[in-house]
Parts: C-alpha cells; structure tokens; sequence
C-alpha cells in the first residue's frame, strides 16, 4: 500500500436515484496518509475524503486508453452509494462528504 500514497487518484461512485436512474460521478485527487486515515486530498477547496483500508484491495491501474477519460489519473477506485442495506460500499452521508 505504500506505493500509492502520492498517486492520483480517480473514485467513481455510482448510484440509482429515485427514479431507477444511474448516476456515475468522477472524483479525483491525490492519496495521502495522514494521522492514521487514508485519505483522497483533493484540493484546498474540497475537504479531503477518507478511503477504507478494505477498498484499497479493489484499486487498479489506470491503462493508456482510459487516463484521458479519468482526468490523467494513476489508479481507479470505483464504489457503489446507498442502495439496499448491506449492498453499497458508501452510506448516502458517506457520499455527502464527497460533494
């Protein structure tokens, strides 16, 4: 895990709204330790969002193909919001940190 601190980042959420929709969101910054959290520090004008130690496994490499897409990032962690109890990786109050 030590390798991807300092390394962009790019957290896509996807969520259903009400109406059964699909949402996907882009969320990009750099991956940063700091007192004992894992954090996406995104800048002086978005709070830094702490990242779950059990999400880390699911992070992959970003190829050639898709970096434009994902705004030049290093690696791609993808999470799903809210949902049935149980099934989503972020709480709807999780994802409000992100906004």
């Amino acid at each position: 895990m030590q390798s991807l601190y300092g390394r962009k980042l790019a957290l896509v959420t996807r969520r259903k709204t009400a109406v059964g929709a699909d949402v996907v969101q882009l969320h990009t910054g750099i991956l940063a330790f700091t007192q004992c959290e894992l954090l996406l520090d995104r800048g002086i004008r978005k709070r830094p969002f702490r990242l779950r130690s059990e999400w880390m496994s699911r992070v992959e490499a970003v190829d050639g193909d898709d970096k434009d897409r994902l705004e030049d990032a290093d690696l791609l962690l993808s999470l799903t919001v809210g949902g049935p109890a149980g099934n989503a990786d972020l709480t709807e109050q999780e994802f409000a940190a992100l906004a």
